[in-house]
């Protein structure tokens, strides 16, 4: 199976070889002598050609890059974001399958990928399009919206590049959006991506001996509250993952995340078995589900449930909870020995967790 490899969490998915492009083209833009200094002024390339009618606008969540307003005739507009993904590690067609979801259309199997897409050029990368309108009869603003999006594995991560809106607008709009993807820097991106991480970290005053905060983006505004257990640290968001912490102790370091995706995420027996292929374990079939599963109560009354996955070596302990036409997932993984010290700590936060 081909995997969108989403995590760079040591713990999540494994080790990530990150072969970074080196760019050669380092243009002198001009050079003065001061006190017998030279001081050199070298531009910066732009990590993307942005057409003519898009512009930048504010992004909606933390997990975006970027954000663009791409204008049409008489007043139409349609939306286009840019999403570093490194938080999941999951099939091509499980993440097309959540935008086939939200349009309301069948889901596709792995072997359907090829046949349901186009390969596209990102920059210097050979990705995948996909192009899904949603039908006319389905009730509500969902009726004929199109999503258009594109994604790339490269060896600096996994980019995505969705483009949504009136499916006219779309159709107008198509060719300039693969024009945008060919003229796309992964590596400017990826600078683009941890300088605006250091912009929001605070850095310690002169003298101060305490660390520098992780790099994260805060969490949305509409996030749960909760309290979190003594010896977690906090890490912040990033990308898909809206919080998230650090317990270290006896057995090794665990990662606990929270994050959420829209409609049924893929269903929970799909997300189980993925999480199943994570720590090593066999998959779980329908029947034995009601063996590894528990209902669990949030604070504020939300009911998700509860599993416990632990592999030869490596253990997930996680809930899945639907709310309100979205999924919220909160996880815990990393060493088994080291899970299992922190089973009642992370019981313990789902059940202060408050919408």
């Amino acid at each position: 199976m081909r995997y969108l490899n989403l995590n760079t969490q040591p713990n999540e998915a494994g080790i990530w070889a990150f072969h970074f492009c080196l760019l050669s083209l380092i243009l002198l833009a001009g050079c003065r002598q001061d006190a017998g200094i030279q001081v050199y002024s070298v531009p910066k390339r732009s990590a993307y050609k942005l057409p003519a009618n898009w512009t930048p606008s504010e992004n909606s969540s933390a997990m975006r890059l970027a954000t663009f307003e791409v204008k049409g005739n008489e007043g139409t507009s349609a939306e286009m974001a840019i999403l570093p993904m490194p938080d999941l590690q999951v099939g091509d067609h499980e993440i097309v399958n959540l935008w086939r979801q939200q349009l309301q259309l069948e889901p596709i199997t792995e072997d359907q990928v090829e046949a349901s897409s186009e390969v596209v050029k990102i920059g210097n990368y050979d990705g995948r399009i996909f192009d899904l309108t949603a039908p006319e009869s389905v009730p509500g603003e969902v009726s004929g919206l199109r999503i258009i999006t594109a994604f790339v594995r490269a060896p600096i991560g996994t980019w995505f590049f969705k483009m949504s809106g009136n499916a006219d607008h779309l159709e107008r709009e198509r060719s300039a959006f693969v024009d945008f993807l060919s003229s796309v820097s992964l590596p400017e991106l990826q600078e683009q991506m941890q300088e605006s991480r250091s912009a929001s970290t605070p850095q310690p005053a002169m003298g101060s001996s305490a660390p520098p905060a992780s790099r994260s983006n805060p969490p949305p505004a509409d996030a749960p509250s909760w309290n979190v257990p003594d010896g977690w640290v906090p890490e912040g968001a990033r990308s898909m993952v809206l919080a998230s912490f650090r317990a270290t102790g006896e057995g090794g370091e665990v990662s606990i995340t929270v994050s959420r995706l829209g409609g049924g995420a893929g269903g929970l027996l799909p997300n189980i078995n993925r999480w199943c292929g994570q720590v090593g374990m066999e998959k779980i079939t329908e029947a034995g589900l009601s063996e590894i599963k528990e209902n669990i109560q949030c604070s504020s009354g939300e009911e998700g449930t509860l599993v416990a996955l632990p592999g030869d070596t490596e253990q997930i302990n996680a809930v899945i909870l639907p709310r309100e036409g979205q999924t919220w997932f909160f996880k815990a993984m990393g060493p088994k020995a080291a899970v299992q010290r922190e089973s009642a700590s992370f019981r313990s936060f789902i059940q202060t967790v408050k919408f």
